[in-house]
């Protein structure tokens, strides 16, 4: 059993609620263009990436325990925390859940449903991904189609707490495909909590900045309440 980390980030506020401890996997299947954590693409070992046995990995995150309170915990992130090995997740997970503390899962929804499944008796909270609705903006943009992200959120949401999350990218999606991605989203997992994330060009590739904007204070009004007319709450 074997991960790579590129990041544990303490004190983190907005990857689920409360003050919470933020691992970073290394791995993504996709490749989003407008990435702000590429140096977790890949899977292969590269320089700063650290590995630890899952009970080492636990012992670390729970130093933070104390700070959690009744609305903190730990958030796995990266990467794709799904497309790691699993017997080190499960592994891992067991503990945070024999120490009572919440987990967070942020995910591009792209892996197998047996690693949802898998995660499913440890997770409280899925922080679920949304990039585009249609095919050709989804292969466009990630280099990988969206069938299986849409498929595993139909099985998800009747079983977890799924809150999704909107990257909201300026010459994306954030004019009909917006639209498009609603309706997905309201067959899929109607009425879930939802965040809205504007793009910005902070971190990312140097070679992508400029191809995208943050939509305009305006425009996120309208996204926002058109989210809120189809059932769903900004958290």
């Amino acid at each position: 059993m074997n991960v790579l980390i590129t990041n544990i980030q303490r004190y983190a506020i907005h990857d689920g609620g409360g003050i919470r401890t933020t691992v970073f996997f290394k791995g993504c299947p996709l490749a989003c263009s407008w990435c702000h954590n590429p140096e977790t693409k890949s899977f292969e070992a590269e320089a700063g990436a650290l590995t630890y046995p899952p009970r080492k990995l636990a012992e670390i995150v729970m130093r933070d325990q104390i700070f959690f309170g009744d609305s903190g915990g730990v958030t796995l992130s990266g990467g794709e925390p799904l497309a790691q090995d699993m017997a080190y997740m499960t592994e891992f997970l067991k503990i945070l859940k024999q120490n009572e503390i919440h987990v967070a899962c942020d995910t591009c929804g792209d892996a197998p449903w047996e690693n949802f499944a898998a995660v499913l008796p440890y997770v409280d909270l899925f922080l679920y991904d949304i990039k585009a609705a249609s095919q050709e903006v989804h292969i466009k943009h990630t280099k990988r189609g969206n069938e299986r992200i849409i498929t595993n959120l139909e099985k998800l949401h009747p079983l977890a707490n799924v809150w999704l999350r909107i990257p909201v990218i300026g010459g994306v999606n954030d004019g009909e495909e917006m639209t498009a991605i609603i309706n997905r989203a309201k067959s899929a997992a109607p009425g879930c909590n939802v965040s809205l994330l504007p793009y910005h060009a902070m971190g990312g590739r140097d070679s992508e900045r400029g191809k995208f904007h943050t939509p305009s204070h305006e425009r996120m009004t309208e996204i926002r309440t058109a989210w809120k007319n189809a059932g769903f709450k900004e958290s």
